[in-house]
């Protein structure tokens, strides 16, 4: 998976994240908002995406409809990819709807190839209603294996002093960020939900999967449209699910992580310059 652009390429090397402009144009935007309107969300708080709790068949109906709306403009930015699953990803409002710092699961095996979620917001962005933010470079940090049962470490916003990107954006604008980028949200401010469309995007020759831990091991589960459409949301209300099991794996060192992890890495690729530990230790007097 590459972009054509070699700008756009080097600055998602180097931080994780890209803004295309005018990646959808109005008549797109329309049909996701069509979409959304069918959810019937009202005062909504946190974060939501309708493959928590809606039925396989408006998942799928989403799934659909977003893969056909990207694709012109995948196509046109990316080479050597392939599209994954499309869902609706909702910010609410107020101080609950923020999104700490994390990384998202793991789609693909990342120890050979790349992958990326495609986030498109239906209206403006900022920081006010709680645009994206990246910590600069953190998909080069580790190797660790994100899933269901071995979610991440989460960082506030109030621990990182450095090396934060902010995304604002306009309406159809994409944010294209990779899936161990550490990222995250701060609270919408606004008296108005945040409504953004998502897809992934993968190499092409990766097949799409799922870790779950149990015990020392992980089962390597089969993840294609039909586990995020149908099985996902057992997941959350902690049924059984029906999934191909592809692998089973030894968990080694460094693939499940700590907060401390994410910590010392950070101290390392972040220090301290002089003045500024001179300043904490008077701080501390």
């Amino acid at each position: 998976m590459k972009l054509k652009s070699a700008e756009l390429e080097k600055e998602f090397q180097e931080v994780g994240a890209i803004r295309i402009p005018n990646f959808l144009n109005n008549e797109d935007l329309l049909r996701i908002k069509e979409l959304y309107n069918e959810l019937g969300l009202s005062d909504l708080n946190g974060i939501y995406s309708n493959v928590n709790n809606k039925s396989s068949e408006y998942n799928t109906k989403v799934d659909v409809i977003f893969q056909e709306i990207y694709k012109p403009s995948i196509e046109k930015y990316f080479e050597g990819h392939q599209i994954g699953g499309g869902a609706f990803l909702i910010k609410g409002t107020g101080n609950e709807s923020h999104s700490s710092l994390h990384q998202d699961w793991n789609i693909v095996d990342e120890k050979k190839y790349q992958s990326a979620a495609i986030f498109c917001p239906i209206e403006d962005v900022n920081e006010k209603n709680g645009c994206l933010q990246v910590l600069k470079g953190s998909h080069k940090w580790f190797q660790n294996i994100r899933s269901f049962h071995t979610p991440t470490p989460f960082f506030n916003f109030n621990q990182v002093e450095k090396g934060l990107v902010a995304f604002p954006a306009k309406a159809g604008d994409a944010i294209v960020f990779r899936h161990n980028v550490i990222h995250g949200s701060k609270p919408n401010l606004t008296a108005n939900i945040r409504v953004a469309a998502m897809v992934s995007v993968a190499s092409k020759s990766a097949n799409y999967l799922h870790y779950m831990k149990e015990g020392q091991k992980f089962k390597v589960l089969k993840a294609d449209n039909d586990f995020y459409n149908k099985e996902l949301s057992k997941l959350y209300s902690k049924n059984n699910i029906n999934v191909e099991e592809i692998d089973l794996i030894e968990i080694e060192p460094g693939m499940v992580l700590e907060f401390s992890d994410f910590e010392q890495k950070y101290k390392q690729e972040f220090p301290d310059s002089f003045l500024c530990r001179i300043g904490k230790l008077f701080k501390r007097g």
